[in-house]
This record gives C-alpha cells, structure tokens and sequence, in this order.
C-alpha cells in the first residue's frame, strides 16, 4: 500500500478512471499523474483543471493551456494546505522589505468597541537593541509615526496588510 502525503485528507486516494466518480469535480482544479506513487509526495503531481472522465483511458485535464489525460485524479479540495508559520521580524528582516518613508498600514488584532481600528503610518527609522544587534528576531523597536513599538509585541497584538490580505506582523517560516 502506498503511503499518501501527510496533506491528503484521511480517508481520501487518488481516483481512478473506473471509480465511480461525482461529476462535481469536473471543471475543478486536481492534482494528476500516471502513476499512484505520486500521491506519497503531492509535489511529483501535475496541477490542472478536470475538463472529463473517460472510464477508458482516464482523465482529460488542462495545464497551462495545454490538455493530457492522466491515469489518476485528486481533487484538491481533498488537500489541506499546512498552515503557514510565522516568526517577528529582526530589524535585519524589516529593512529588507521596507525603506524609511514607505507608509505602513496595520492594526491591533483585537476589536475596539467592536470595530478594527486600522492605523496607516509613515515608517520612520528603527530602535536597535542595546547590544547593538539587529538580525534577531523580536529585538528591536520601528518608529512608525509617530511612536515607537516594540518588533515582538507587533508580532504578538498586531497584523500588517501585504500583498492584499492582513497577515501577522512578522515574517514567514520557511520549513
């Protein structure tokens, strides 16, 4: 038998052509491959679109506007993507992606009167930590506007907005 990746919700397997299958997953994205012991490593898989099912020769799919048919199907909405980690910022970290005078937008992640309060500030310079060091994580102060906050108390009680969506005030974890 073989070992499915850990991301693979229990109970859930690769489909084949002869399974009988719910016409619900067609025009939904999947992960594809020929061979089932793919699916131990969900990275060795193709994604696509399932465009149909064919009983005998398996399922036709699109990939970068391109078509293939492939021995074995998992939709991907049997797939739990981990949840992302994240760590505080070290100074080091903050001045790679942000330069004196960008504006910053983030907010408390508690509700004020049952409202968020969002704060759109000038990022000002940085406090480093006695020691002088500025490359580990939590150590140090931003000046944004016009106060002066500590990187892990950002981390611990507040979000920042990137790339369109409110994330934790840090930086990701890459495992």
């Amino acid at each position: 038998m073989i070992e499915l990746d850990k991301r693979i919700i229990s109970g859930k397997k690769p489909l084949t052509a002869f399974d009988e299958i719910d016409s619900k997953f067609i025009g939904k994205d999947c992960y594809f491959s020929d061979y089932a012991g793919d699916y131990g490593d969900l990275s060795n898989c193709q994604k696509g679109c399932l465009l149909s099912i064919d009983g005998k020769i398996g399922f036709n799919a699109t990939k970068n506007n391109s078509y293939a048919t492939f021995n074995y199907c998992l939709p991907c909405e049997w797939v739990e993507e981990p949840e992302k980690k994240y760590r505080p910022f070290s100074i080091e970290d903050w001045k790679f992606k942000h330069s004196v005078g960008d504006t910053i937008l983030y907010r408390y992640k508690g509700t004020y009167c049952d409202d968020y309060r969002e704060v759109e500030v000038m990022y000002l310079g940085y406090v480093k930590p006695l020691d002088g060091v500025t490359d580990e994580a939590g150590k140090g102060e931003l000046v944004l506007g016009n106060e002066s906050l500590d990187l892990q108390n950002l981390f611990n009680n507040y979000e920042i907005w990137v790339d369109g969506g409110w994330k934790p005030f840090g930086i990701e974890v890459e495992e």
